[in-house]
Protein backbone atom coordinates (compact mmCIF):
# COMPACT_ATOMS: atom_id res chain seq x y z
CA UNK A 1 0.00 0.00 0.00
CA UNK A 2 1.27 3.20 -1.14
CA UNK A 3 0.42 6.65 1.10
CA UNK A 4 1.54 10.19 1.34
CA UNK A 5 4.19 11.65 3.79
CA UNK A 6 5.62 9.87 6.48
CA UNK A 7 2.86 7.98 8.33
CA UNK A 8 2.62 6.87 11.69
CA UNK A 9 2.97 3.30 12.50
CA UNK A 10 -0.40 3.09 13.77
CA UNK A 11 -1.56 3.28 9.90
CA UNK A 12 0.49 0.10 8.98
CA UNK A 13 -1.02 -2.05 12.11
CA UNK A 14 -4.96 -0.93 10.55
CA UNK A 15 -4.04 -2.13 7.18
CA UNK A 16 -2.65 -5.38 8.80
CA UNK A 17 -5.71 -5.73 11.20
CA UNK A 18 -7.70 -5.27 8.25
CA UNK A 19 -6.76 -8.03 6.48
CA UNK A 20 -4.91 -10.77 8.83
CA UNK A 21 -5.21 -12.79 5.49
CA UNK A 22 -2.37 -10.69 3.57
CA UNK A 23 1.05 -9.77 3.72
CA UNK A 24 0.35 -5.70 3.88
CA UNK A 25 3.07 -3.50 3.76
CA UNK A 26 3.38 0.60 3.70
CA UNK A 27 5.27 2.16 1.61
CA UNK A 28 5.35 6.08 2.53
CA UNK A 29 7.75 8.73 1.33
CA UNK A 30 6.40 8.59 -2.06
CA UNK A 31 5.35 12.16 -1.97
CA UNK A 32 6.93 14.10 1.23
CA UNK A 33 4.42 17.44 1.06
CA UNK A 34 2.19 16.52 3.90
CA UNK A 35 5.22 15.60 6.14
CA UNK A 36 4.36 13.42 9.23
CA UNK A 37 0.79 12.05 9.07
CA UNK A 38 -0.13 11.12 12.42
CA UNK A 39 -3.06 9.85 14.28
CA UNK A 40 -5.95 11.84 15.30
CA UNK A 41 -4.61 11.36 19.19
CA UNK A 42 -1.56 12.18 18.02
CA UNK A 43 -2.06 15.57 17.04
CA UNK A 44 -4.25 15.99 20.54
CA UNK A 45 -0.96 14.68 22.55
CA UNK A 46 1.22 17.03 20.43
CA UNK A 47 5.13 17.19 20.00
CA UNK A 48 7.15 17.67 16.91
CA UNK A 49 5.83 15.30 14.50
CA UNK A 50 2.30 16.83 14.63
CA UNK A 51 3.28 20.53 14.98
CA UNK A 52 2.40 23.30 12.05
CA UNK A 53 6.35 22.98 11.55
CA UNK A 54 6.43 19.18 10.55
CA UNK A 55 3.41 18.32 9.94
CA UNK A 56 1.07 20.48 7.12
CA UNK A 57 -1.97 17.74 7.88
CA UNK A 58 -4.88 18.42 9.96
CA UNK A 59 -6.38 15.46 12.76
CA UNK A 60 -9.25 15.05 10.92
CA UNK A 61 -7.20 13.14 7.99
CA UNK A 62 -7.36 10.06 10.49
CA UNK A 63 -11.19 9.01 9.23
CA UNK A 64 -10.13 9.60 5.58
CA UNK A 65 -6.84 7.57 5.20
CA UNK A 66 -8.70 4.83 7.46
CA UNK A 67 -11.45 4.35 4.87
CA UNK A 68 -9.53 4.70 1.74
CA UNK A 69 -6.88 2.04 3.04
CA UNK A 70 -10.44 -0.19 4.06
CA UNK A 71 -11.54 0.52 0.40
CA UNK A 72 -8.57 -0.80 -1.35
CA UNK A 73 -7.75 -3.60 0.52
CA UNK A 74 -11.13 -4.52 0.37
CA UNK A 75 -11.03 -4.93 -3.49
CA UNK A 76 -8.36 -7.32 -2.93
Amino acid sequence: MHLPGELFVEYQLAAKAMRRDLHVSMAAYGDYGPGYIGTAAAYREGGYETSARASSVDPKAEPMLMAAMKKLLEAE
